[in-house]
């Protein structure tokens, strides 16, 4: 049965160092939600302080409705996945996923039946037998999965559990875990640093920076409306690209001066950018929202090519625009080589603004 997570002002503080600050957040019941941010940004301490693991210094900790402020991990209806597999080398596959069980003293057929059923649902029934040492990286993950699976969490919380995977793998066990959640249901917290993982996964992703969530949304929100650059520049492979621009109005309409050269905004933006005429603004848009076009005419923006980068079915440029560097994502069949002159030309819809000072999106709506 899956639970609601709800904390209320949880502030953690390490020393002079607040890893948490004052954090509100709900997690609904059976969502998933990735955590996501760099080393450091408070992530991991938060997925602690949900599990009892670290004691909060102020707010509250609700889990399906109870206050667990003050409980222990063992009364939260938790389980918890790590980094590391954390199995038992002496013990078979079948006795790690059971060990739960065996501790809350539950009768050995429950066990076996329990054991069996979730071994199935990971698709490792046919190595139950096994002990650690002959399972690959991605079996052994699996066994910590199931292990924590077996003992019916209202909660589920997952910190980093594939970084220790290689790239194949990680790609087969997001995909596994996106449909083990499909069918299992259980509220899941989930918590990263790499970016595709919390697009692919998360129903949700908060995106953390210094203790903080600069975002929580859903991943097509964090990744078309970033809320601020950070999150924006953080978001992404590549991430998204920033340019220093103007707001001025010519000949009636509102434009962006990108350097000596325009362009051009919505529509719907005219009205609201008139109130912004002289004010200087960050241009953000995606690598593969840039059109290029070989040479800089018919008002594309002139850009230097730095880098040339092949990757299989499309290449990645690193061009130069004035003062600014930018990624952008285009076919292979166009031929680009450094130093190089082209035309970029930006996908209008695709535009985001945010204020030079603060950093945060600006409004449209």
């Amino acid at each position: 049965m899956a639970a609601e997570i709800r904390l209320e002002k949880v502030r953690k503080t390490f020393g002079k160092v607040v890893a948490v600050k004052d954090m509100d957040l709900l997690v609904e019941p059976g969502e998933f939600l990735v955590l996501l941010g760099p080393s450091g940004c408070g992530k991991t301490t938060t997925l602690r302080c949900i599990a009892g693991l670290e004691r909060v210094d102020h707010g509250r900790v609700y889990i399906g409705g109870r206050d667990v402020t003050e409980l222990p991990p063992s009364k939260r209806g938790i389980a918890m996945v790590f980094q590391s597999y954390a199995v038992f080398p002496h013990m078979t596959v079948a006795q790690n996923i059971g060990f739960g069980l065996r501790m809350r003293r539950a009768p050995k057929n429950e066990i076996k039946k329990a054991v069996q059923e979730v071994a199935r649902l990971l698709q490792i029934d046919e190595l139950l037998d096994r002990y650690p040492s002959q399972l690959s990286g991605g079996q052994r993950q699996r066994v910590a999965v199931a292990r924590a699976l077996v003992m019916r969490p209202e909660v589920l919380l997952m910190d980093e559990p594939l970084s220790n995977l290689d790239a194949l793998l990680r790609l087969q066990m997001r995909a596994e875990l996106k449909k083990l959640h499909r069918e299992v249901g259980t509220t899941t917290v989930y918590v990263t640093h790499d970016q595709i993982e919390a697009l692919s996964l998360g129903d949700r992703i908060a995106v953390m920076r210094e203790g903080e969530i600069m975002q929580l949304d859903a991943p097509n929100e964090v990744y078309d409306m970033p809320a601020n650059v950070f999150v924006g520049g953080f978001i992404g492979t590549p991430p998204m690209n920033f340019l220093r621009a103007e707001v001025r109005k010519e000949d009636g309409g509102v434009y962006l001066a990108v350097g000596d050269f325009s362009v051009e905004v919505h529509k719907e933006w005219q009205e609201k950018l008139e109130g912004m005429v002289g004010k200087k603004v960050v241009l953000g848009i995606r690598a593969e929202n840039i059109e290029v076009r070989p040479t800089p005419e018919g008002g594309a923006l002139p850009a230097r090519v730095v880098v040339s980068e092949p990757l299989g079915a499309q290449q990645l440029l690193t061009v130069q625009v004035g003062k600014d560097v930018l990624k952008v994502a285009t076919s292979t069949e166009l031929s680009a080589t450094p130093g190089q002159t082209i035309g970029l030309v930006l996908t209008k819809a695709k535009i985001r603004l945010f204020d030079e000072e603060s950093g945060e999106a600006l409004k449209f709506d």
